[in-house]
C-alpha cells in the first residue's frame, strides 16, 4: 500500500508540474530565433539526430494531428509564441496519459483502503479526464496568442506613427520603415525588424515582408497595411495619407475593443456584487427575522 500510495503521489506530483508548466509562458527556442532572421530557412534535421523527445513530438505532429478538429494544431498560434510544434505535442501526450493514469491510480486506492469502486469508473473517467487534459494546451495557446496579438496591434500603431514622423522628416520609404523598428527590445518591433531585414537581403518590397508576417502570426492588420500600400504606390497615392489613414483606424478599433472588453467585466461584477449584498442583508436581517419568527 505504500508503494501505491507512493506512486499515485508522484503521478500527480507529475501531473501537477506539468498543468504549471504549461501554464507559464516558455521562452522561445534559440534555433527557432536564428531562423525567422536568417534569409535561407534551415533544412529540416533528419529523425535519427534529434533526441528522443522531439523525434515522439515530430511524430505526433506528422501522424497524429489533423488540419482541423480536436488534433489540429495551432500552427499560427505557436509561430506567434515562438513555441516549436514538437513541445507542444510533447505536452499535449504527457497530459493526456496522466489523465488516463490518474483515475485508475485513485480506483487502486481506494480498493486497498476497502472500497468497492465500479470497474467502469477508471475507464470512463479516465477518457474524460484524458480528454479535458489534451485540450488544456490548445487552451492555452489560443489564450496566450490573443494576448500577444493584442498587445502586437497596439506597439504596430506606435511604430506607424514613427514611421509617419520619419516620412514627414524627409527620409526615405525604407528608411523610415526600418528605423523605427530599431529604436526599442519590444518583442513587436523585433519581429517587424526581422522582417524588413530579410525583404532587404532578398531585395523584396518591405510590404510584401510585412504582408508574410501578418500571415504568419495571424494578424489581419499588417495584411490589409501591406495591400493597402502596394495599391496606393501603384496609383501614385500619398503614403502619408495611407499611413495616417491605418494608425485612425487601428487606434478606433483599439478603443472600441477597450470599451467592449470594459462594459463585459462591468458586467461580470454584477453578479459577485449582487451575491454580496444578499449574503450582508441575510447576515444583518437574520437576527431580526428569528426574534420575531419565536414571538409569533
Amino acid at each position: 500500500m505504500t508503494v501505491v500510495a507512493a506512486l499515485a503521489g508522484s503521478l500527480g506530483a507529475v501531473g501537477l508540474i506539468l498543468l504549471v508548466s504549461e501554464l507559464r509562458p516558455a521562452p522561445p527556442r534559440l534555433d527557432a530565433a536564428l531562423t525567422r532572421i536568417q534569409l535561407v530557412p534551415n533544412p529540416v534535421s533528419p529523425v535519427d539526430e534529434l533526441s528522443a523527445r522531439e523525434a515522439v513530438g515530430r511524430w505526433l505532429a506528422e501522424r497524429v494531428a489533423r488540419p482541423a478538429g480536436l488534433l489540429a494544431i495551432p500552427r499560427t498560434d505557436l509561430a506567434l509564441l515562438g513555441r516549436p510544434v514538437e513541445r507542444f505535442m510533447l505536452d499535449k501526450l504527457a497530459l493526456f496519459i496522466t489523465g488516463l493514469v490518474v483515475p485508475s491510480v485513485f480506483s487502486g486506492l481506494v480498493a486497498l483502503a476497502g472500497g468497492s469502486p465500479t470497474w467502469s469508473f477508471p475507464i470512463v473517467a479516465g477518457f474524460a479526464l484524458a480528454a479535458v487534459l489534451w485540450l488544456v494546451p490548445d487552451w492555452n495557446v489560443r489564450s496566450q496568442a490573443r494576448q500577444r496579438r493584442r498587445d502586437f496591434r497596439y506597439a504596430f500603431t506606435s511604430y506607424l506613427q514613427l514611421v509617419v514622423l520619419e516620412r514627414e522628416a524627409g527620409a526615405a520609404l525604407n528608411s523610415a520603415l526600418e528605423n523605427p523598428a530599431k529604436i526599442t527590445e519590444g518583442w513587436p518591433f523585433r519581429r517587424v525588424h526581422e522582417a524588413l531585414t530579410r525583404a532587404r537581403h532578398a531585395q523584396q518590397q518591405p510590404w510584401r515582408a510585412l504582408a508574410r508576417l501578418g500571415e504568419e502570426i495571424g494578424v489581419r492588420d499588417l495584411i490589409d497595411l501591406a495591400h493597402t500600400a502596394e495599391i496606393a504606390g501603384s496609383e501614385g497615392a500619398k503614403m502619408h495619407d495611407v499611413l495616417v489613414a491605418k494608425i485612425t483606424s487601428m487606434r478606433h478599433e483599439a478603443s472600441a475593443a477597450a470599451r467592449a472588453e470594459a462594459n463585459s467585466r462591468t458586467t461580470a461584477m454584477w453578479v459577485p456584487t449582487s451575491l454580496l449584498m444578499l449574503g450582508f442583508v441575510i447576515l444583518v436581517g437574520f437576527p431580526f427575522f428569528s426574534k420575531l419568527l419565536a414571538s409569533g
